[in-house]
């Protein structure tokens, strides 16, 4: 692994941990968020605290989905994983009985004597 696919990998997983906790400081919008405490946070951080995480949890979304795409295509790249699509080949069709007569996919034998015609390369008791 280089150098720089060390450091965004180490980026990555920060960014993710920081995700994580941005959203789970969000208030909800109604329903179960104040058994927790989380009516309490609105006024220990203040009233314009929600349109900050807001926007920092927009922008910590898409630095996210970013370093995930960069770090798929920089694995994929070191692990020799080929991305191109490879070019289209025309199909060998199969052979025929027509091209064998005999209808027997069999291997004759050969002459392997030249001295003696007849032989098949046996030999001979």
């Amino acid at each position: 692994m280089g150098f720089i696919t060390g450091t965004i990998l180490v980026l990555f997983i920060f960014v993710s941990l920081f995700l994580i906790l941005l959203v789970l400081i969000q208030t909800g919008k109604g329903g179960m968020g104040g058994v927790l405490g989380g009516g309490a946070s609105q006024s220990v951080f203040g009233s314009s605290t929600a349109d900050v995480l807001t926007k920092a949890t927009r922008v910590t979304a898409v630095l996210f989905l970013a370093l995930s795409l960069i770090l798929s295509f920089l694995f994929a790249k070191n692990s020799g994983y080929n991305t191109t699509p490879l070019p289209i080949t025309p199909e060998v069709s199969a052979p025929t009985g027509a091209e064998n007569p005999g209808g027997t996919d069999a291997v004759q034998p050969t002459n392997s004597d030249p001295k003696n015609p007849g032989s098949t390369g046996g030999t001979q008791p």
